[in-house]
């Protein structure tokens, strides 16, 4: 199996450090039959790639072997942001390629240099690839995944901005939400909550960002989505991840 090498991942604050492994762990709660998870968000800058590698690196580091698809293919924040290169500087291949028949699946799956970490990364950006997520291929692809992995994270773009995630979905386990604490008004959170329902895929909880645990904000997230802290299962509830990423 090919390698990438991440060269820019960012070490967290302990505080951050254990929301997301607290977030980790509720995702154990959601069941047996919750393995692969579509992590998005309304709109752009609400964290969603920033908490959805860094939960991939959470579960690595406890021994779970644990799949990254980079989704996005439009404006792939981990691609720019985190350095992600093959490690023997070899074309990277991406699930565009696969889904596009230019590559087989074995090719497109690489370890890294986090241990148990594994990623079908974006190796370049696709203006439109609406047939790509179309494709009978892309169930088969995210069912071969699912027996050679505990859980599957993919990264999406967000909802409110581009279908593409709503086309994922439908091949997912359950949905979660990523909602940036005082910036992402309530009636887009409620209009990305009907978008997933449609789809018929749960939505397993909303994951608040950035929150300020002293905030007006954060107490009105509290009021209306849950009052318990790191509440996260089906439905309505929210995990509190103080970070600073986009």
């Amino acid at each position: 199996m090919k390698e990438l090498k991440i060269h820019s991942m960012p070490e967290l604050p302990f505080a951050a450090a254990e929301a997301l492994n607290q977030l980790r762990i509720n995702l154990g709660f959601c069941g047996d039959g919750i393995r692969t998870v579509m992590m998005t968000s309304s709109v752009p800058n609400e964290g969603k790639s920033f908490l959805t590698i860094q939960l991939w690196r959470q579960m690595a580091l406890v021994g779970t072997p644990v799949l990254l698809i980079d989704c996005d293919f439009r404006n792939s924040e981990m691609r720019r942001k985190y350095g992600i290169r093959s490690a023997n500087q070899e074309k990277l291949l991406s699930a565009a390629h696969y889904l596009a028949g230019k590559a087989e699946i074995q090719e497109v799956i690489y370890k890294t240099n986090i241990p148990n970490g594994y990623m079908i990364p974006v190796a370049s950006t696709i203006a439109n690839p609406t047939i790509l997520l179309e494709s009978p291929q892309f169930a088969r692809m995210v069912e071969y995944c699912a027996q050679r992995f505990a859980y599957i994270l993919i990264d999406t773009p967000p909802l409110c901005s581009v279908a593409d995630g709503l086309n994922i979905a439908r091949h997912c386990d359950g949905s979660v939400l990523v909602v940036r604490s005082g910036s992402t008004p309530r009636k887009l959170v409620e209009h990305s909550a009907q978008l997933l329902k449609r789809t018929e895929t749960p939505l397993l909880g909303m994951v608040l960002n950035r929150a300020d645990t002293g905030s007006r904000a954060s107490a009105y997230y509290q009021r209306y989505y849950g009052s318990s802290d790191y509440g996260y299962g089906r439905g309505h509830s929210h995990n509190k991840s103080p970070n600073g990423g986009t």
